[in-house]
């Protein structure tokens, strides 16, 4: 596997193609159209739960709503696996580039409860 071992979930919000993508380049990543979890209403507190269940980082273009998340999750003692956020403007294959240096850099200890904001 490619990368320290940290294992990727895209938000409904992310194009599916950045985790097939990651995939193609040998990373472990499911997208929410690949988890059959698109288009089922789920809001993000399940996405979430989705995502660290089997300690995965989530991927999100939806800064304000995870950032609330990642308060309440703390404020409660949940634990997540790691929230990235990225600009929704950001070109598909520049997103990529983004998250394989992240997922190149970053141990996976390293991400629970982290929250970070993708440059």
């Amino acid at each position: 596997m490619t990368g320290l071992g940290i294992r990727l979930y895209t938000d409904e919000d992310v194009d599916p193609r950045v985790a097939r993508q990651l995939s193609r380049h040998g990373y472990d990543a499911l997208s929410c159209v690949g988890a059959g979890n698109h288009n089922q209403k789920y809001d993000d507190d399940w996405q979430l739960r989705f995502a660290t269940s089997p300690q995965r980082v989530i991927l999100t273009h939806n800064r304000g709503d995870y950032i609330r998340l990642d308060h309440q999750w703390r404020g409660s003692g949940d634990r997540d696996f790691g929230i990235v956020l990225a600009e929704n403007t950001t070109p598909i294959g520049e997103l990529i580039r983004r998250m394989r240096r992240n997922l190149d850099v970053y141990e996976p200890e390293e991400h629970y409860d982290l929250l970070l904001w993708l440059e």
